[in-house]
């Protein structure tokens, strides 16, 4: 009876022991998954209270050996986010919806005016210059990343007299 009891304490602790290594380590892999995805510089382009969209634009900076995925976005008090990149076709600017956004390794994504961005689409109401957009990423990678984007005014292209629009 003591023998089985020793043997059945003897399990439990292996087996406490052993859950929490693999804790610990799918932690340390999600931590290391986040650190390989950088983002600078997130903005959204402040507009007319009536506007019917907006445009986020940041960097993102993949450290990792592999390429990644932006697979959505997602802000609440918006109908939805889509993915966009424009692109000059049959002699005009278009915005085509993307289904993702590919970060090179060891490379980055820079979404800018013109390029590739992220549409906030139907806001509830329309955030101020100044104010703050929370933005929730989401990578093929498994990660989630949110970033606080600052409304603010685009600035003049240099060379070039006009502001871009969407």
């Amino acid at each position: 009876m003591f023998n089985k009891a020793k043997k059945l304490v003897l399990a439990a602790i292996t087996l406490i022991t052993l859950n929490s290594a693999i804790a610990i380590e799918h932690h340390r892999t999600n931590q290391t998954i986040a650190e390989k995805i950088v983002i600078n510089n997130p903005w959204v382009r402040s507009a007319p209270p009536n506007t019917p969209m907006l445009g986020a634009f940041m960097e993102i900076h993949n450290n990792s050996n592999q390429t990644v995925k932006l697979l959505s976005a997602d802000s609440k008090g918006y109908r939805r986010l889509e993915l966009h990149k424009t692109q000059y076709e049959d002699g005009m600017m278009k915005m085509i919806k993307q289904d993702f956004m590919p970060i090179p390794a060891h490379g980055k994504l820079t979404l800018k005016p013109g390029s590739w961005h992220i549409m906030l689409i139907a806001p509830e109401s329309v955030p101020r210059e100044g104010g703050t957009v929370m933005i929730d990423l989401v990578f093929d990678n498994g990660l989630s990343k949110t970033v606080h984007a600052p409304v603010r005014k685009m600035k003049k292209i240099m060379g070039n007299r006009h502001y871009m629009t969407h």
